[in-house]
């Protein structure tokens, strides 16, 4: 009887144990379908999702549809391009900007057919957003962080001054795409942006020759109408007309004052000087509509040869001596010996190194000379020598 009772009781163990399995596996044989724009409440769990390729890697695609973009890694190599139309089931990482999700499997993956772009041209229109391909050449290239921005300019609109081209802003990173790279790109138009994912979101096919002109020369092109200064990547080179300010410098073709200067704006912070004559490279000339100047975009500034001398405080070059290596100052303070060597000290307090002369301890002095870097002492100092 005990026998029996037992052999009962095990078989509704088993049989409630059986039931659950099968609810368990039934909830992960499906999963719910779910836009991509709806994911934040689905975070850790498996969801079938449906999109438009945008763009791939190595082991990820970028997926696109109902206006975000998410990033599927591949644990499976599946076939699949840009415009791909596919369906696949993926487990949700997390939910933020742009939403990550991580593939089931290859077995889930389903193509569902080709999509297509919109063929990008200008002027843009406010409402205008979407699955766009532009074909033209890259104006202001710059890289920032993991993106690369800049411009396109549609080939349709080459000679238009009043525009720089299309913002776009790609998710990746290439040595090919520089100022005036000739390109093919489709990505994703949101508020009149242009936003690439993906090592095959773009194409470079070439290069258009760069342009090497004095700040004359390019002025005088710009004034007979020569369309080709307006796209082509230009070298130039000038002198630092004022004290720079930011990102922003003028240049002019002669010193003290020249009678043309250009301002240009540079994607970082250079160690600039007034006076500084500088070579500007793969340059982008652009025309400001609110006041109707043109402006140089560039990212790429070396000093040819540094100002003449500056005077400045030993405050001044102590705090960032970087900036000042290898230009010609002037600056005052009292020496002060220290070891086997000679410090120049500011009335604030700033000291630097002095190499090249003897000075007297305690005397005060106003010398001239050029900021160099110590290998010895790793420290800046100011060389008297010559």
């Amino acid at each position: 009887m005990r026998r029996e009772r037992l052999f009962t009781s095990l078989v509704v163990v088993f049989a409630l144990l059986g039931t659950a399995l099968l609810l368990y596996l039934s909830g992960r044989a499906t999963a719910p379908e779910v836009e991509l724009g709806d994911l934040a409440s689905f975070e850790g769990e498996q969801v079938v999702v449906e999109g438009t390729v945008v763009g791939t890697e190595s082991d990820t695609l970028y997926l696109y549809s109902d206006s975000t973009v998410a990033k599927v890694y591949l644990n499976d190599r599946v076939p699949v391009k840009v415009l791909d139309r596919v369906r696949l089931r993926a487990q949700v990482i997390y939910a933020s900007e742009m939403p990550a999700l991580e593939m089931i499997s290859s077995q889930s993956f389903v193509k569902r057919g080709e999509d297509t772009a919109v063929q990008l041209t200008l002027p843009l229109l406010e409402e205008e957003e979407g699955l766009v391909s532009v074909e033209g050449v890259t104006r202001a290239v710059a890289r920032e962080g993991i993106f690369q921005k800049g411009y396109i300019m549609p080939t349709a609109a080459l000679e238009e001054v009043f525009t720089a081209g299309v913002p776009f802003s790609w998710y990746g990173a290439s040595e090919e795409l520089k100022e005036g790279s000739i390109v093919k790109a489709l990505g994703v138009l949101t508020q009149g942006k242009l936003h690439l994912y993906g090592e095959d979101s773009i194409q470079v096919e070439g290069r258009l020759l760069e342009m090497e002109l004095t700040i004359g020369e390019l002025m005088r092109r710009v004034s007979s109408g020569d369309g080709d200064v307006l796209f082509r990547p230009l070298n130039l080179r000038g002198y630092v007309l004022y004290e720079p300010r930011g990102e922003s410098v003028y240049l002019t073709e002669s010193l003290p004052e020249g009678i043309l200067s250009l301002k240009c704006l540079l994607n970082s912070t250079f160690p600039l000087h007034k006076g500084d004559f500088v070579e500007v490279r793969n340059a982008t000339l652009s025309l400001d509509e609110d006041t109707l100047r043109y402006t140089l975009l560039s990212d790429e500034v070396e000093v040819l040869l540094p100002h003449g001398p500056w005077n400045v405080t030993v405050e001044g070059i102590a705090s960032d001596p970087l900036s000042f290596l290898g230009a010609s100052v002037v600056v005052e303070g009292v020496a002060r010996a220290e070891g086997d060597g000679i410090l120049l000290e500011g009335r604030s307090g700033g000291r630097i190194w002095v190499v090249g002369v003897s000075l007297n301890d305690g005397t005060s002095y106003r010398v001239e000379g050029e900021v160099v870097y110590l290998k010895e002492r790793s420290a800046y100092a100011i060389s008297l020598e010559g």
